[in-house]
Order: structure tokens, then sequence, then C-alpha cells
């Protein structure tokens, strides 16, 4: 059999009654304020949480109005009784706001109020419970003063940015005036050394012409008149107005593998490649340009390929190289370094008609590549 399991006579055998165990557990709450309140207001009971939040004792506080909890103005209004009165219609009254201890101090108190009603509903009281908030509030407050520095803050860097917004389309509109008087002061030079210069060169060489022994003048003449024709169809072909883009480039690809023995294959597609806005033409022009001259200059390539293909909404041009590449090139994706002022000014020319400029490693040397839009075609035009 098994042994029986002795009995702990010490253990109480009753437990105590229902109302001693309430005021047990109310007597053992200390971060509460716990306390009942006669129908009109008095104070009845009083745990020892309400003192320790308070600062009153029992006795000190039995019997007083509860209207001693809330500031002047507070009391001055009425609101204590307005308490009662909602607790008493409503069955349930809850709130939060300022209270007083008995040094003065003030917290931020959460309050609940309850009607007590005997068997035959009369009002008997209320129960008032309280918490201390304070560090709640204290919280609360520092969040919405963070959120509103931090608005401030966005506001300030919205109202910065909108600035630097406006600063860069002032720059990009002197910019844009900046290509275009170069563009008009190269065509007027162009002009100038064609028209003036030129012919002042042509003139001379007819009065050489009559001289018996000028033939290494008439040399000299000859080729100074060749090397202002050229100079003043390389600051502007007068192909680029009179004819278009395809004929600009033919011209120059031409005349660049004739002086440098430079060898340049040049696609322009469609066939039937449509004038553009003069000022898109030239932007066309110039990046082709400058990209065979730096590689003429810099690459160390016998070679290059040139490609224009008109696109329904983008002219694309592709310029590529066979030569050592660029140095600030670590990767083929790596896009548009610091290459000099002739890829920048490429690229801001590009960027005034929204477009995009991008340099890449080509393995073996080097591709430049620009997509101009083509959704403003008309700009620009005479």
């Amino acid at each position: 059999m098994s042994e029986a399991v002795p009995i702990d006579r010490q253990r109480p055998t009753t437990l105590p009654a229902p109302l001693d165990l309430f005021r047990l557990l109310v007597e053992g709450i200390r971060d509460y304020a716990i306390f009942v309140l006669d129908p009109e207001g008095h104070v009845i009971t009083w745990n020892p949480g309400a003192q320790n939040m308070k600062g009153y004792r029992r006795e000190e506080i039995i019997g007083q109005h509860f209207s001693k909890f809330y500031p002047p103005e507070a009391v001055e209004s009425g609101w204590p009784a307005r308490e009662l009165a909602l607790a008493e219609k409503e069955g349930r009254f809850a709130d939060e706001g300022w209270r007083v201890r008995k040094d003065g101090s003030t917290f931020w108190a959460s309050v609940i109020i309850s009607p007590l009603r005997a068997a035959d509903g009369s009002l008997s009281g209320f129960a008032k419970v309280t918490q201390d908030m304070t560090e709640r509030r204290k919280g609360d407050e520092r969040i919405q003063a963070l959120n509103r520095e931090l608005r401030e803050r966005i506001a300030q860097l919205d109202e910065s940015r909108r600035v630097i917004e406006l600063r860069t389309l002032d720059l990009q509109k002197l910019s844009a005036r900046l290509l275009h008087v170069q563009d008009e002061e190269r065509r007027r030079i162009a002009r100038e050394l064609h028209d003036d210069l030129g012919q002042q060169l042509a003139a001379l060489k007819m009065e050489l012409s009559k001289l018996a022994d000028a033939g290494a003048a008439n040399e000299l003449a000859d080729s100074a008149v060749a090397s202002v024709r050229n100079l003043s169809y390389l600051l502007h072909p007068p192909l680029l107005d009179e004819t278009g883009l395809r004929a600009a480039l033919h011209w120059y690809v031409d005349g660049m593998v004739k002086r440098s023995n430079f060898q340049i294959t040049l696609t322009i597609t469609p066939p039937s490649f449509a004038r553009l806005a003069r000022d898109i033409e030239t932007t066309v022009f110039r990046v082709v340009q400058e990209s065979l001259t730096n590689i003429y200059k810099h690459a160390g390539s016998d070679s290059a390929r040139v490609e224009v293909d008109q696109q329904p909404e983008w002219v694309v041009v592709r310029v590529r190289d066979y030569g050592k590449g660029v140095a600030h090139l670590t990767g083929s994706r790596d896009r548009t370094p610091s290459l000099g002022v002739g890829i920048s000014g490429m690229r801001e020319r590009v960027r005034q008609f929204g477009g995009e400029l991008t340099v890449t490693r080509a393995e073996p040397g080097t591709l430049v590549e620009a997509k101009i839009p083509l959704f403003s075609m008309d700009a620009g035009t005479d």
C-alpha cells in the first residue's frame, strides 16, 4: 500500500471574507490612488497608493472635499462637481488632467470615477481611481516636440530643395544661353574667316600669280586659303544649316580621314534621315566632333566607329574607339567620369534637351553614347 500523505495541520482551512480580501487588495496597491467619495464628493476611504501619490495622510484627508486635488482654476469653474454629475449620469467618467499634491506640486493624472449604488438604486457615493501619468505625458510631449522639429526640418529641406531647383533652373537657362551664344559666335567667326580673311587671301593669291617668280609664295597662299576655309568650316560647317546633319557629318568625317589618315566608319540610320531641330543637329554634330577629336588625340586608336540612329522619340549617337580606353573607368558599367571640359561640354549640351550622355569601357576602347529626346523637335528651328 502506498504511504498516506500527511496533512499540514498548520495551513488555515478557511479563507478571509471577500470584503477582507478586497480591503487587502486595495491596501496593497501602491501605484494607484483608490478611494471612495460620498455623494457630495467628500473623501471616505484612503489607500496607501493615494497617500504616496497625493501626499496626504489618511487622518488629514478623510472628510475633506476631493476638489482639494484640483488646480484653483478648475475649482473655480466647478469642474469637480461636473465630473461627479457626469459619472452619475453616464455610469462612468474618465478624464486626464492636472492635479495638485499636498505640497502644491502638480502631476498629470488619469482619472476614472464610477458611481456606487445601493440595492435600491440610490446613489451611495463614488469610487475614484487615479494614476500618475506625468512621465508618459512628458514622453508624449517630447515625441510631439520631436515631430514638430522634424516637420520644421522637412519644411526647411523642402524650401532648400525648392531654392536649389530654382537656382539649378537658372543655371540651366544660363548654360543654354552660353551654348547658344557660343554657337552663334562660331557662326560669326566662321563667316568672317571665309568671307573676309578668305577673300583677302584669294586676292593676294591673284596678285602673286602675276609675278613670274612667285611659285613658292603661290603655294603658301594656296595653303593659307585652304587652312582658312577648313578652319571656318570646322567652326561651323555651312552644310549643317543648308542641307542638314547627314551631309555635315559625312563632310566632317571624310575631311578628318583625309587630314589624319584615321579610319572612321560612319553609319546613319534610317536611310531617309529627316531634318531635326537646328539646335539638336548642332548638338549631335558637336558630340561627334568632340568625341572623334578626343579619340585622335588621346585614345591611341587608329580607327573609330560613329553611329547616328534616329528613332521615333530619340536620336541616339554612339562613338566608339578601339584604343587604350579611359583610365578613370574600372568596369564596363562605370559611367560619366570626369574627362575634362570637352566631355563636360557635350554632357551639358545633351542635358539641355533632357538627354543623357554616358562614357563606358568598351573592351577594347571607349564608347561615348548620347540619347537626345525628340519631343521638342521644333525648338530652335528657324
